[in-house]
């Protein structure tokens, strides 16, 4: 594992770690020495199973050293992961200047260049990529905690 990021507060050592497939992030609190075993704390919050999932992978990688397959929990199916990557596509392009009518054509329907004003006004294209805008604003500010949940 590589040290991706790391950050040292009052509360303590905070770190990123990195492998070829997965990033751990941890949070050290007070002063450890090589010696102590590893203690994992938890909050008993509505995340409880997805962080109890996360911490068995990254005990497991570090006691036997590999990365087990992704818990079900943390991973999105085929057609999320999908929605997901669009989402992550729109909010790049709306960062770089783009407008709607752009969006739904990179995204959607490349026809949409050809709709005159008054068929863009009514076209499902520009419904969708309106919708697609407001969920990946709501996810990037604070929604991507209820994907981490399972939900």
């Amino acid at each position: 594992m590589n040290i991706a990021a790391q950050h040292r507060d009052e509360e303590g050592r905070h770190l990123v770690l990195s492998t070829a497939k997965r990033r751990y992030r941890l949070n050290i609190c007070g002063e450890t020495t090589e010696t102590e075993p590893l203690a994992y704390v938890l909050p008993g919050d509505a995340f409880w199973e997805t962080r109890q999932a996360a911490v068995c992978d990254f005990h497991d990688h570090c006691r036997l050293g590999h990365v087990n397959k992704l818990p079900f929990c943390l991973a999105p199916g085929p057609s999320e992961h999908w929605r997901l990557v669009q989402w992550l596509r729109l909010l790049d392009a709306l960062s770089g200047g783009a407008t709607t009518r752009e969006l739904a054509i990179e995204l959607i329907a490349r026809d949409a260049g050809r709709y005159s004003a008054a068929e863009w006004d009514t076209s499902s294209e520009r419904k969708r990529i309106a919708r697609w805008q407001r969920q990946a604003l709501a996810m990037r500010d604070g929604g991507y905690l209820a994907l981490l949940s399972g939900h």
